[in-house]
């Protein structure tokens, strides 16, 4: 999610690649981590295209401090939501629990962004300082 914006999509497919496959063997979860990651990767820059003013080009890295608040709790909410949503879908693999995973899928979300923020705001606190 925070990597450099100017990196190569290949790049970052790959790394979504080798982090979702490094969960799946850790947690032995057949590939679901994986494709969430890879999905994440391959819109990311779409979602960054989304909430950047010039498309990402202008961006040296993505944070707080470059994207402003709104915007960055717009990038991360939107990649937290449908990486967990696809996690979660992938795992429950049926859709007439429909309600419930999407339940767990818009918690962890919450979760996910208010960690997210909380070690961002600590992040650029540390680098004004």
């Amino acid at each position: 999610m925070l990597l450099p914006p100017k990196l190569p999509k290949a790049m970052v497919l790959i790394l979504g690649f080798g982090m979702g496959l490094t969960m799946d063997i850790f947690a032995d979860s057949y590939g679901i981590h994986t494709a969430a990651t890879v999905l994440l990767a391959y819109i990311r820059p779409n979602i960054l295209a989304l909430v950047s003013i010039k498309g990402g080009e202008d961006l040296e890295a993505i944070s707080i401090k470059q994207l402003r608040f709104g915007r960055f709790f717009t990038y991360t909410g939107l990649l937290c939501l449908i990486h967990h949503f696809t996690l979660f879908y992938l795992e429950a693999f049926r859709l007439n629990e429909f309600i419930d995973t999407f339940g767990r899928a818009f918690f962890s979300t919450i979760i996910s962004l208010s960690l997210i923020l909380l070690m961002e705001s600590l992040r650029s606190n540390k680098n004004k300082r």
